[in-house]
């Protein structure tokens, strides 16, 4: 049987003409005219085609490849649908072609095989060039809402909601909206509490802890990043640009020099030295993790007492300026072995143990309670693609739309609850059970792997990692030849341990 079709359906704006459920329709037509059966469809509901970083799209790759696969024809509207970059649409056609498959566009005309090629030559050409114009007409327009104080897209923050406001304008059909932040009073004091407390230096899963937050650590590295945001300053331009899922140069985001940024345009919940002291410590955090490709263990960890680094000479040494250098592996033995006498010691697994048990502590997270939020997740999800597909519908969508962002508002903290309920799970799991001798064994193993991957080339950003998370800083005296461990947690009754070293 080789009249078996499958559709391929993807809308990137809420308009009518060209919907799921206008597609669809359309597309049931032409099976119809094709004497073809459907028999499956894929569907991407307001995914852009840019790049091919799509769930259906790339669902629908995966089937095309199949053995199992059970039709013989795609049918889409237009050669847009498949994407607006003229490489993915070919390799696509290609792939279609390569496996027998024979791919249909609604839009384009029966006719013989060099007609039809470079009629979707020309129409994927144009496709492209509509994707551009749009991108720039469209970056240019959130500029100038930046500048006159209005949101460049997105949703609010935690601790903000959005407030909408209608320009005069119309498009479409539709009243045009622009949105400025405004307080969300349910959670902007703890987001407020919690932002002063990672500006006050205290660790993103500590600050979580004390204040009991329901909110994954994961979910609080984009808040730090978006300090300037919470300090009343309106900021775009921050990501970098991506394309085919990636980062062009390779960097998240660009540097902040290249930040646009309005100021004072909505209320704020920190001060601006607050904003820049978080953001400091993003900084510095990101450039440690640049260190990755360093070959030595304790890159970005060792400095001198003035505070200038030792760096890696390439030769297995470290290096201090044009001075002298030390070896690399006599240094790390030295450095590792204080760490084993100090994290293992007495005080600091009594402590270790002390805050293990504190999670216990408070309302047990059951798995009722999880599914229950699940359940929640998945009415909401329902409830959203219903709401965008009536949209699509109706002459005037913007109360809808309206009423689409409050739900992803809602999903998304629900999404966020979700996580920190495992989490806490998870943890009172393990606190209930581990005691002073478990601890000290897991700190043991964690130092040998620590001490086995520093050896291994590929493996020793993963050792300086998990060493970097307890040790802030080794400083190593050139003269004295003496070597002193800070550490970024308490290590029983001292935060740096100068004891039990030989001079190098």
């Amino acid at each position: 049987m080789t009249n078996r079709a499958t559709l391929y359906l993807r809308s990137s704006k809420d308009r009518s003409d060209v919907s799921i459920d206008a597609q669809r329709r359309a597309l049931h037509d032409l099976a119809t005219t094709r004497n073809l059966v459907v028999v499956d469809e894929f569907a991407d509901a307001v995914e852009s085609g840019k790049d091919e970083d799509r769930p259906a799209f790339q669902r629908l790759i995966a089937t095309l490849k199949a053995p199992s696969r059970a039709w013989e024809h795609v049918l889409v509207l237009d050669t847009s649908r498949i994407a607006r970059r003229r490489l993915i649409s070919m390799i696509f056609e290609q792939e279609c072609s390569k496996r027998g498959v024979k791919l249909i566009y609604r839009s384009l005309p029966e006719s013989d095989p060099a007609t039809d090629m470079v009629l979707r030559s020309v129409l994927q050409a144009f496709d492209e060039y509509h994707s551009l114009i749009s991108r720039a007409k469209g970056l240019a327009g959130m500029a100038e809402n930046v500048r006159q104080g209005w949101r460049a897209g997105g949703k609010a923050p935690r601790g903000y909601r959005l407030d909408y406001s209608a320009t005069g304008a119309i498009r479409e059909g539709a009243p045009v909206l622009k949105s400025r932040l405004v307080l969300d009073e349910a959670i902007c004091g703890l987001v407020q509490a919690y932002l002063r407390m990672r500006a006050q230096g205290v660790a993103r899963g500590t600050a979580i802890a004390k204040l009991q937050l329901p909110w994954p650590a994961t979910s609080t590295h984009s808040m730090d990043w978006q300090a300037l945001t919470y300090a009343g300053h309106t900021v775009w331009g921050v990501h970098a640009e991506r394309q085919g899922g990636k980062t062009v140069d390779g960097e998240k985001r660009r540097p902040r020099s290249e930040w646009q940024i309005k100021r004072g345009t909505h209320p704020a919940l920190i001060d601006d030295a607050e904003a820049e002291t978080i953001l400091g410590q993003m900084e510095r955090a990101l450039q440690g993790r640049r260190l990755r490709e360093s070959p030595l263990l304790l890159s970005g960890l060792l400095v001198a007492p003035n505070g200038q680094a030792w760096h890696s000479d390439g030769e297995g040494y470290y290096r201090f300026g044009k001075g002298r250098r030390v070896g690399a592996a006599r240094i790390e033995d030295a450095v590792l072995d204080r760490v084993a006498v100090d994290l293992c010691s007495e005080g600091t697994v009594a402590r270790l143990q002390h805050e293990i048990a504190r999670l216990a502590d408070g309302e047990l997270v059951d798995g009722r309670r999880i599914a229950g939020v699940e359940r929640r997740i998945a009415t909401l999800t329902s409830m959203i693609g219903k709401t965008i597909d009536l949209a699509a519908q109706i002459e005037d969508p913007a109360p809808v739309l309206r009423r689409v962002q409050d739900l992803e508002h809602q999903r998304a903290g629900l999404i966020d609850e979700l996580g920190g309920l495992k989490q806490r799970m998870k943890q009172q799991a393990d606190a209930v059970t581990i005691d002073a001798d478990q601890i000290r064994a897991l700190l043991r193993r964690l130092l040998a792997e620590i001490s086995e991957s520093a050896r291994d080339a590929e493996r020793v950003a993963h050792a300086r990692q998990a060493l970097s998370d307890a040790v802030e800083k080794v400083v190593f005296d050139p003269e004295e030849l003496s070597l002193r461990v800070h550490y970024a947690v308490a290590t029983g009754d001292n935060l740096a341990s100068p004891r039990g070293f030989e001079p190098l």
